[in-house]
């Protein structure tokens, strides 16, 4: 029987070298039935001539945005050119290994239910450390960003288990999924964007998987150094965004209370420690959304009331975890030890 199509959408600005590496990865891939697409998000360089250069056999497609429109915008506006039944989305500061496309296509063949699986992913510059094994809910507000830094061959990382959210990195989606409730939210620009998707794949009625099976190496932030502030402001953004827009009232009262007090103490940390160009970034946020409050309850409407299938109630059973209090302390660069995640949040195969 022949393999489901795949598109391999990669996200590029720049960076041929990332780009030769990433591409080079996906092309040696063992899965059979794969489209290549090319999405440059207004590079400087030329991109066209690059890829036509160094890979003048393979079929790969090539789509230009002649403005930067960030990750969301360059994501989107690649996503329009796949044809596959599932479409891999890469940072171009990724590589994938072999044998990860197939397993995740796997995966996706044998749940209908699933819409999105998330490889997982290991540091590229430190390759016995974890970037990501999978993000989870907080009550705080906070994503839980399992395996965060730790060695990736501790066996509590071999398991499958459902998540509440994929690491924009790299991560597998049902194009059906995607359709029903969009992809990428354009006013995010990047950071939470993930999070954000992963939340309506949730609400559509589908689920979200970590696979361990499958790996990816990604070199973080190796596109966007010195933007410290920027990211600071669109992380505090787009998370009370995306809180506005998918949470039911309860929830949305809760998490949105904990969240802000959880920023307050972090704006007047900053503040004492003379971080101003930091700590203004989250009365920046607080400004947007006070101007941009009609857009954010229109949005709210329709995921509401268009692409809801089930419950919060039901979503946080297996994608909900609250850690120890000390693993807030890992954005203070101190250490932490994952615990086990509890039995109700595993994926049986």
């Amino acid at each position: 029987m022949k393999k489901p199509l795949v598109s391999v959408l990669i996200l590029t600005f720049d960076h041929t070298d990332l780009l030769k590496d990433c591409l080079d990865s996906v092309l040696r891939s063992d899965y059979p039935n794969i489209e290549f697409i090319v999405s440059d998000n207004g590079s400087k360089e030329d991109i066209v001539s690059f890829v036509k250069k160094n890979y003048p056999n393979q079929k790969i497609k090539v789509v230009r945005l002649k403005k930067n429109k960030g990750l969301t915008g360059g994501f989107n506006f690649g996503f329009k050119f796949c044809q596959g039944k599932y479409v891999m989305l890469l940072s171009n500061d990724t590589k994938v290994k072999r044998d990860t496309i197939s397993l995740l296509v796997d995966v996706g063949e044998n749940d209908s239910s699933v819409g999105i699986i998330s490889p997982k992913i290991i540091q590229m510059k430190n390759p016995r450390y974890l970037h990501h094994a999978g993000s989870f809910i907080t009550y705080s507000g906070f994503l839980y960003h399992y395996g965060i830094l730790q060695n990736k061959d501790y066996k509590k990382y071999q398991k499958s288990y459902y998540i509440f959210s994929c690491n924009g990195a790299g991560f597998l989606i049902r194009r059906e999924a995607a359709k029903v409730c969009g992809l990428f939210d354009e006013d995010f620009f990047y950071f939470y964007d993930d999070s954000d998707l992963s939340h309506r794949i949730w609400l559509a009625g589908y689920t979200v998987v970590y696979c361990p099976e499958a790996s990816l190496w990604h070199s973080w932030s190796a596109t966007m150094q010195g933007a410290n502030s920027q990211i600071w402001y669109y992380n505090h953004r787009n998370h009370i965004s995306s809180f506005i827009r998918n949470l039911s009232l309860p929830y949305l009262l809760l998490i949105l209370f904990n969240f802000n007090l959880m920023l307050m103490l972090w704006f007047f940390i900053n503040i004492l420690k003379l971080k101003f160009d930091i700590a203004i970034t989250l009365p920046r946020a607080y400004f947007w959304h006070l101007i941009h409050i009609g857009q954010t309850l229109r949005k709210r409407n329709l995921v509401q009331n268009k692409i809801r299938r089930i419950s919060d109630t039901e979503i946080f059973k297996k994608c909900l975890v609250n850690p120890n209090w000390k693993y807030y302390f890992i954005h203070f660069n101190l250490k932490y030890e994952d615990n086990n995640l509890p039995q109700r949040v595993l994926y049986l195969k």
